[in-house]
């Protein structure tokens, strides 16, 4: 390469018609040489450089796995404590129920005692898991009014216990399903108001939202559903919010344009008169 590029600045020189001497010549080989010297230093650098990039950029991919790996791991983690939790909030729930159960089984008795040796004559009231139960069943037997009735009774009775949550949910579920809906929404702000802390009140939440579509009130649905996935977000009943939330702001109408201004009037213009007319 080297004897071939000197070759040709001989030629070119000789052709030219410049009378080069030895000692241009050698300098001309030396820049030559040093130039070439230069290209190579930079081929290398550049290589170096792919090599480098190249080995990053292995090591980013291989990060980037590792990290989706890893985050794939904490979201099946969070899904297991997520379903421990849950059953531990309903084994917490079935002993709540035993306790209220046993306190006001307790209270009842005595109560009738006392009215007893008062001459009065009475029965116990209803455990509190007896009256929810009567109540539930009335729902399922889509006897609503009296589901309604039963459930009211639990909360004015035992509306401390542990499922007063589920009562006051259940008679916003009977007046969904009479299309009462300004009373649904009711109940279900209802337990979100005064049971804050309960487990229904994830559910009470989405059902808000969707209650409140059928009010028209589609903002603060939206609203409602925002919530839900923002305070809920591994309930599984928060998947509903979800869809509806993505189903409303598909369904949003685009912004209207103003509508285009009407062209200016031309002002009007007099027709000259032809020639020879008399004008007035």
């Amino acid at each position: 390469m080297t004897a071939r590029v000197f070759g040709l600045a001989v030629l070119f020189l000789a052709s030219a018609g410049c009378l080069a001497t030895r000692q241009e010549i050698e300098d001309l080989r030396v820049d030559i040489l040093r130039l070439q010297g230069t290209l190579g230093a930079q081929q290398k650098a550049q290589g170096e450089f792919q090599t480098a990039l190249k080995e990053n950029q292995d090591a980013l991919q291989g990060n980037q796995a590792d990290l989706l790996a890893k985050m794939g791991d904490l979201t099946r983690q969070l899904e297991i404590v997520s379903s421990h939790l849950e059953e531990s909030d309903g084994r917490m729930d079935a002993l709540g129920v035993r306790l209220d159960d046993l306190d006001k089984n307790t209270t009842n008795r005595l109560d009738a005692v006392v009215k007893t040796l008062q001459g009065v004559k009475s029965l116990p009231a209803p455990s509190p898991s007896k009256l929810f139960t009567a109540a539930q069943n009335d729902f399922n037997r889509r006897r609503y009014d009296q589901a309604l009735a039963t459930f009211q009774a639990y909360l004015d009775q035992y509306g401390e216990t542990e499922r007063a949550p589920q009562a006051q949910y259940f008679i916003g579920e009977i007046h969904v399903a009479q299309k009462n809906w300004t009373d649904a929404l009711a109940a279900y702000e209802g337990v979100i108001g005064a049971y804050p802390k309960s487990p229904s009140v994830a559910s009470a939440t989405v059902r808000k939202g969707q209650v409140l579509e059928e009010l028209g009130r589609e903002a603060e649905a939206v609203a409602a559903y925002e919530s839900a996935v923002r305070s809920f977000p591994h309930r599984k009943e928060i998947q509903t919010a979800r869809d509806r939330l993505k189903a409303l702001r598909e369904e949003e109408p685009p912004k209207a344009r103003p509508a285009p201004k009407p062209p200016a009037k031309s002002p009007k213009t007099v027709p000259p008169s032809p020639p020879g007319s008399k004008t007035h």
